[in-house]
């Protein structure tokens, strides 16, 4: 055996099935990898220990989601900027960070109905667990009131050095007289020039403030709302009847966590996976899949090539009457049909006796007496008043009837 044969025998390494299966396995890591992009802002927990409400942290505010949830209202959260052509929820929350951007926050708070909860604690992760964090220090006022001046104007906030418990006093509110829980320095509205007063405390300070027309509203401390705060039931009947006092009856309540970093920016991948495109993203993914089957097995004989030049006499009168039409002459040819097939009957028939001026009679008497149905005086008149192709078309096919009548030749 020599040694090339020997290799010719050796097994490949991969078999058409393992081949096929790892195609199989790529296409479907491909198409995964392509759908967890697009979905990958919508499938960030929000774990970080941030003051949103997607949080389960102290300074957090997913405990009072599901807290108006549990109480059987509709607590949302949004990671989707609203368009311009939407409805606005009855109540819209937004709880920025001094890094957070002013001038969007100037933007979201435009559309509808809006409560914006001032920053208060800078932190740093706890060590022992994840998504945890420890409050370090207050954050800078001035940073507050940087991040609301393109909103709110001018606005200064100050804080208590103290640890207490405040009563809320908003006549004629869901809030009214209603006790908090200990509040950690306490932070309160000191100046606003474009709010009025909603709810104040024991002591006279601002909690929340709002505007003259009643769609933007300010809570000073979000100790009020967030999970530090509902550590007791004291701090979650305030909150709840914080929430009460702004919000419209039969109204939802939308947490916006847009500018804590988890919008979810339009893309053209998710649009092509969610209805009502996914029903023809399926069709391609089907159309493609039959292609592949197509490459690898072919569906029936394949079609015989051509020659590029044709040759004999068909591809000469096909080249002729390519000429023929791309000058324009089809409709000058009928009169010189007309005469070949005349001289053609003339011929067959031997019509040798006839005077040439009576020719064209003795061959329409002829027609008339064998029952043809046309005659030499009407086609005659057609091929004249031919003006285009098809009418020199069919002035051609009665010819060419009338002659096979006339010799009597098999049609």
């Amino acid at each position: 055996m020599t040694k090339a044969h020997a290799r010719s025998r050796i097994a490949p390494v991969f078999s058409p099935v393992v081949a096929a299966w790892l195609l199989v396995a790529g296409v479907f890591g491909f198409c995964a990898f392509l759908v967890l992009s697009a979905f990958a802002p919508d499938l960030k927990s929000g774990f970080d220990g941030g003051a949103h409400a997607l949080s389960r942290s102290a300074v957090g505010f997913a405990g009072i989601v599901r807290l108006l949830k549990a109480e059987g209202e509709v607590a949302t959260v949004s990671r989707r900027v609203p368009g311009q052509d939407e409805e606005p929820p009855g109540l819209t929350i937004i709880t920025p960070d001094v890094t957070s951007d002013g001038a969007a926050l100037a933007k979201r708070a435009a559309n509808g109905r809006v409560l914006v909860v001032l920053p208060k604690w800078a932190t740093m992760p706890d060590p022992r667990q994840l998504g945890w964090v420890e409050p370090v220090s207050l954050v800078d006022a001035d940073s507050v009131r940087r991040l609301v001046k393109p909103t709110l104007g001018a606005l200064t906030v100050g804080r208590r050095h103290d640890t207490a418990a405040r009563r809320l006093m908003s006549p004629g509110s869901p809030a009214d007289n209603v006790a908090t829980a200990p509040v950690v320095s306490l932070q309160v509205i000191r100046t606003a020039d474009n709010l009025k007063p909603v709810v104040t405390d024991d002591a006279g300070d601002v909690l929340l403030a709002g505007s003259a027309d009643g769609r933007l509203f300010v809570l000073s401390d979000p100790d009020l709302m967030n999970t530090r705060g509902l550590r007791e039931l004291a701090g979650a009947r305030a909150a709840t009847a914080l929430i009460q006092t702004l919000k419209p009856r039969g109204e939802g309540v939308v947490f916006d966590v847009t500018l804590n970093g988890f919008n979810t920016p339009p893309n053209l991948l998710k649009l092509a996976v969610e209805p009502p495109f996914l029903g023809a993203t399926l069709c391609l993914l089907a159309a493609a899949l039959l292609m592949g089957l197509h490459a690898v097995s072919r569906f029936g004989a394949p079609a015989a090539e051509g020659r590029a030049i044709a040759l004999g006499k068909q591809a000469l009168a096909d080249n002729s009457a390519a000429l023929i039409r791309l000058a324009g002459r089809e409709p000058h040819m009928a009169a010189r049909y007309l005469e070949l097939a005349r001289a053609s009957v003339v011929r067959e028939l031997a019509i040798t006796r006839v005077p040439a001026g009576e020719i064209d009679d003795f061959l329409d008497r002829l027609a008339e007496r064998i029952g043809a149905r046309h005659r030499l005086a009407d086609l005659s008149r057609a091929v004249a008043n031919a003006r285009g192709r098809d009418d020199a078309l069919a002035a051609a096919l009665a010819l060419h009837e009338w002659r096979l009548e006339m010799t009597r030749e098999p049609q």
